[in-house]
C-alpha cells in the first residue's frame, strides 16, 4: 500500500496566475527570491526566464549557488510558464508565443511528425503580442509586487526562446539590459530574424545591451550555422554600447547544452 508523501518544493519561491489581454492566455508565473529577501529592504535585478515549466528549478539553484560564492549578484528570477503539468504540454504555446512570423506548416508537418502526441497547434508568429505581455503586463506586476531594480532586467531563453530574445533585442532593446540567448532558432522562416536585425541596423548604430549567445557543437547543422551567421553579423556591425559574448560548447547537443548555457550565461551577463 503506497503512502502519499509531501512533494519537494524550492524554498523562497512563489507562484502567481496572470492573465494577459495581449496574448489572451493565462500564464503561470514562478518567482524565486533571494533567501534574505524577507528580512531586508534591498532591491534586486530581475531575470525573466522563458520555458519556466522546464528550467525554473535549474536556473534558480544555479543562480543561487553562483550568488552564494559571489560569482554573480543576488537576483530575482521570474519564470514565465503555462498552467500545465509537464514541459511537453507547452510545445504549442511556446511555438505560438516565441516565434516571430507565422509559418502554419511547421508545427504539423515537422514537429508533430516526430512528436505525434504533441498538443494541437494553436498558431505561430505571436512574438509581438508576447513581448507586449512581458513589457506592459508582467513587468509592471513584478515591479509593484517585489523590490526590483526596474532598469536592470535580463531575459533568458533557449531555442525558440532564444529566437524571441533576439526579436526583443532588435525591436524593443530597452526592455532588457542583459540577454542570455541559447541555441536561437535563427533558421525560422528562412532566417527572418536576420532581416529584422538588418532593419534595426539601418536606423540604429547604438545597441545598449550585454548579450551572451551560445550553441552546442553537436546541434543540427542549421542551428550551428544560424548561430554563427547571427554572431558574425552582430560583431561586424560594431554597435555602440553592445557587449557581445559568444560561445560554442563542444560536445553538447540541443538539449544537453542548456545547463551549460545557463551557468556560463549568468556569469557572462551579470559580471
Amino acid at each position: 500500500m503506497s503512502t502519499q508523501r509531501p512533494q519537494v518544493t524550492i524554498p523562497d519561491t512563489e507562484i502567481h496566475s496572470l492573465r494577459s489581454s495581449n496574448v489572451e492566455q493565462e500564464f503561470r508565473i514562478f518567482v524565486a527570491l533571494d533567501h534574505a529577501y524577507a528580512n531586508s529592504d534591498k532591491a534586486y535585478p530581475v531575470l525573466y526566464l522563458l520555458d519556466a515549466n522546464a528550467v525554473f528549478g535549474t536556473v534558480t539553484e544555479t543562480a543561487r549557488f553562483l550568488a552564494m560564492l559571489k560569482e554573480i549578484p543576488e537576483i530575482i528570477i521570474v519564470g514565465i510558464g503555462y498552467p500545465i503539468d509537464s514541459f511537453a504540454e507547452s510545445a504549442a504555446f511556446r511555438t505560438r508565443d516565441y516565434t516571430i512570423t507565422t509559418v502554419d506548416t511547421w508545427y504539423q508537418e515537422t514537429f508533430k511528425a516526430v512528436q505525434p502526441d504533441a498538443p494541437q497547434y494553436v498558431g505561430s508568429g505571436g512574438a509581438a503580442n508576447f513581448l507586449q505581455f512581458v513589457g506592459k503586463e508582467l513587468m509592471p506586476f513584478v515591479n509593484t509586487t517585489y523590490r526590483t531594480i526596474p532598469e536592470d532586467s535580463a531575459i533568458c531563453g533557449s531555442s525558440f526562446g532564444g529566437l524571441f530574445a533576439l526579436y526583443a533585442l532588435f525591436h524593443q532593446p530597452d526592455t532588457f539590459r542583459r540577454y542570455i540567448i541559447g541555441s536561437p532558432t535563427v533558421w525560422w522562416d528562412e532566417s527572418a530574424i536576420l532581416n529584422y536585425e538588418k532593419d534595426f541596423a539601418a536606423n540604429n548604430t547604438r545597441l545598449s545591451a550585454k548579450v551572451f549567445m551560445s550553441v552546442g557543437s553537436c546541434e543540427s547543422d542549421r542551428m550551428v550555422a544560424g548561430f554563427q551567421e547571427m554572431a558574425g553579423i552582430m560583431q561586424h556591425r560594431q554597435y555602440q554600447n553592445l557587449e557581445l559574448i559568444t560561445h560554442m560548447f563542444e560536445g553538447e547537443t540541443h538539449v544537453s547544452v542548456t545547463p551549460a548555457t545557463i551557468s556560463r550565461g549568468l556569469r557572462a551577463v551579470f559580471t
